[in-house]
């Protein structure tokens, strides 16, 4: 443990526990994947926290959403965070955030992605608030970055991390060394056979060249390593509330997921709604992925009342998996 971590840690937990008496024990029921017999990899998603340190309800909303995604009887492989955890970057958000995610899921693979608002949400200092996040990556899930792009191969799944590089608020800056990165790294994601997952702050088609311009480069990329791979891409920024018709998209080429806020208020008074707590669960099978939309504040899978039916897509894989034996435990 670093000396950073053992500062940072203790006095995350600390403020965790007073936080915690505001919120108050989750009584939700357990829940499961759909099918946990043939189910070999399953992980959370989340997106734009944006802790606050005066604001009490979207911390509750953040806590009591943690506490649910716990109680996932087949456990987690993963949680992704898809960036803007913070509102502004400072370090009482950062204790705030970091504290609860390492107090109430001890032990899980968490994977964060850098967001604007991570990093000043386009005033600051930039390099400060950059290494600032890093150190808080490092403090709390021991992972040393040199930059804001890296990847995980869990159960032989690569979980790809991009990572903006400027401070602009909506825009994907994605330098020619991250490019050339990525598509190796999506070399290596192919010969594995299996899917690879990616995670963005910013939608792919919001991505700039040192020009700042939107070339498609990497929509172009993804769509490319679709035609005979699996890929699918996660993204938040966008605040889109989850609905079939809004959330999931494959007209670039590729299934691209669009995460709402997480913690959604209504109001001066900033009052809890509907929308608020929800993200995606994300199963993976034999033949299939299957992303369903759950609300982890209510506890409750996500309903979505225009298509009248509940908010989840299956996507065929073009590339079946060896089946799930007997004794394996995921």
């Amino acid at each position: 443990m670093t000396f950073k971590a053992l500062i940072l840690r203790p006095v995350a937990a600390l403020i965790t526990v007073f936080m915690l008496i505001g919120v108050g024990v989750c009584t939700h029921e357990a829940y499961d994947v759909k099918d946990p017999a043939c189910c070999q990899l399953n992980f959370t998603v989340l997106s734009d926290v944006h802790v606050e340190g005066n604001n009490l309800p979207r911390y509750k909303v953040f806590a009591r959403s943690l506490q649910d995604v716990g109680k996932n009887e087949s456990g987690n492989d993963a949680i992704v965070f898809l960036g803007d955890s913070t509102m502004n970057g400072h370090h009482l958000e950062n204790l705030l955030f970091h504290g609860a995610v390492h107090t109430l899921l001890r032990g899980e693979t968490v994977l964060p992605v850098m967001g604007n608002h991570d990093i000043g949400n386009g005033s600051g200092d930039y390099e400060t608030l950059q290494n600032r996040w890093y150190d808080y990556t490092a403090a709390f899930f021991g992972r040393k970055l040199e930059h804001p792009y890296y990847y995980e191969v869990i159960d032989g799944c690569y979980f790809i991390v991009l990572g903006m590089e400027s401070q602009e608020v909506h825009e994907l800056y994605i330098s020619d060394a991250q490019m050339e990165w990525l598509e190796k790294t999506l070399a290596l994601a192919a010969e594995s056979g299996k899917p690879a997952f990616v995670f963005s702050h910013q939608p792919a088609d919001y991505a700039v060249n040192a020009d700042g311009v939107e070339d498609g480069r990497l929509t172009d990329l993804f769509a490319a390593y679709n035609e005979e791979h699996d890929l699918f891409c996660f993204v938040g920024h966008t605040h889109m509330p989850m609905y079939l018709f809004w959330s999931f998209h494959t007209d670039d080429g590729f299934p691209e997921t669009y995460l709402p806020r997480l913690t959604s208020l209504s109001g001066d008074d900033d009052v809890i709604n509907e929308d608020s707590g929800i993200g995606v669960e994300v199963e993976v099978y034999e033949r299939e992925v299957v992303i369903r939309a759950r609300n982890f504040y209510s506890g409750e899978w996500r309903y979505d009342p225009v298509d009248e039916t509940m908010c989840e897509v299956t996507y065929p894989l073009k590339t079946a998996l060896p089946a799930k034996s007997a004794n394996s435990n995921g």
